[in-house]
């Protein structure tokens, strides 16, 4: 997924907006893989006819070079289907504007992959169709990921668009240092999702391994929680915004109540890196020792790594629970371009993409394929024996689905208008959580109608 906790995500722009913004379209780079690269895209055929594709790449962790032995792979096993790269890095709304743009120019793009949902790529750029009829023909294996988050991320208005390759997210794990746990006589947490630790108990956990001197905070129970905006609200079932994207329920009372304990644990307990009277400026908290629990983003693979020299026992453990528990984490999707001519060949290399976890494997994320799951985490963290990483599996497995607020095509606007100033307003403690959650309802409200109105009523 590529994105930094509490990053704005995708751009609130309509895709007029984009098509017209003066920026490049990006250079179509055709893979050395591909003998023809370059050469002008072949009528839609059958199965096996020659066809040119252009694949819309938002890459994560995956090298130049690895995706070039991937495409190499596909060549081999698709003879026929050339397949030329076009540049869409960085975050959600500049990866957005790039293929925008790229549109405007008039290039074809028949595969996109990177983004959160197929939502963001509909009612900001349109740029992705239906893929029902071919999955139905095909016979394809729609339980093969976690239902849940293949609905609220594939399905738009009762039609599929999408596929899930991979995980990212605000949490992508939870992990605990052995060590502090042991100093401060604290139990170990549960690494079973069936018995999680309980919300009182993680609770009590933080404030033990919570050390001061005076005023001043010289370790923390916790590194952060996640994303504000939905992490730690996830446990308690409560949201900003109604899954049909129509009304925001901020000011709700479980909404409230569940920001309440949020805020026990940051302003009442002081137990965060983020609460007052802590200053530990950019240093990573929890590889220096100065946090027992990290819930890193992103990807566990790459926290796993960032652990390396630390001289740090460390372990994964479960989201404490509130009314549930589950990671706060989102599918990385790809579709298939809407305006593409070479449907069977770009649902190839789609296809090809999601069997055996091919780009998740390059991209180092946890597969979105249920069935791939462990072994990839035996392969990709044989390195640390000892860490519990198979329970990361089920926790994919039964995960919930994102806020719907951050699936929103102005997600952008709402949060740089009315939640990132509000946050940074509630950390200078120049208001309440509660103050800012009701204020910030008619805002939200006002840009979800705004939204609405421009498509119609939708």
């Amino acid at each position: 997924m590529g994105w930094t906790a509490g990053t704005p995500g995708p751009s609130g722009a309509t895709r007029r907006t984009l098509l017209h913004r003066s920026l490049g379209a990006g250079a179509v780079l055709s893979a050395t893989a591909c003998a023809q690269g370059g050469a002008p895209a072949a009528p839609a055929g059958g199965a096996n006819a020659p066809a040119t594709i252009t694949w819309a790449v938002r890459p994560s962790g995956a090298t130049p070079e690895a995706r070039e032995r991937l495409l190499q792979e596909f060549k081999a096993a698709k003879p026929n289907i050339t397949v030329e790269q076009l540049d869409a890095s960085g975050g959600i709304a500049p990866s957005l504007e790039k293929i925008a743009a790229a549109l405007a120019a008039g290039t074809v793009i028949d595969v996109i992959n990177g983004h959160l949902a197929a939502r963001q790529l509909i009612e900001s750029i349109d740029a992705v169709q239906p893929i029902d009829d071919l999955v139905r023909r095909d016979r394809f294996d729609l339980n093969r990921y976690n239902k849940e988050t293949l609905d609220s991320t594939g399905r738009y208005d009762g039609k599929l668009y999408t596929l899930p390759h991979a995980y990212g997210g605000d949490v992508a794990a939870v992990a605990y240092n052995r060590a502090l746990f042991r100093g401060a006589g604290v139990p170990e947490p549960s690494s079973d999702w069936n018995k999680p630790w309980t919300w009182e108990e993680f609770r009590e956990a933080m404030r033990r391994l919570t050390k001061s001197s005076g005023s001043e905070l010289t370790q923390v129970g916790l590194a952060g929680f996640g994303y504000w905006v939905q992490s730690p609200i996830m446990q308690w079932g409560a949201r900003w915004l109604t899954p049909d994207y129509k009304t925001v329920v901020c000011d709700s009372q479980q909404t409230i109540d569940a920001y309440s304990k949020f805020d026990e644990l940051l302003f009442k307990d002081r137990v965060l890196a983020q609460s007052p009277g802590a200053s530990f400026g950019t240093a990573n908290t929890f590889t220096t020792g100065k946090a027992a629990v990290a819930m890193p983003c992103c990807a566990a693979l790459s926290f796993a790594r960032s652990t390396r020299g630390a001289n740090i026992e460390w372990a994964f453990v479960t989201m404490p629970r509130g009314n549930t528990s589950t990671l706060d984490v989102s599918p990385v999707v790809m579709g298939i371009g809407k305006l593409s001519k070479q449907k069977e060949a770009a649902w190839e290399l789609v296809k090809f993409f999601d069997g055996e976890s091919r780009l998740a494997a390059v991209d180092e994320r946890m597969p979105a394929v249920l069935g791939d799951m462990l072994s990839w985490i035996k392969t990709n963290f044989s390195e640390w024996p000892d860490a519990r990483a198979e329970m990361l599996a089920e926790g994919m497995r039964i995960a919930k689905p994102l806020e719907p607020l951050r699936y929103h095509a102005q997600w952008q606007k709402m949060a740089q208008e009315v939640i990132d100033p509000g946050y940074a307003d509630i950390l200078a403690q120049k208001r309440s959580m509660v103050d800012f959650l009701k204020s910030a309802k008619p805002l939200l409200q006002n840009i979800v109608d705004d939204h609405a109105r421009t498509r119609g009523g939708r």
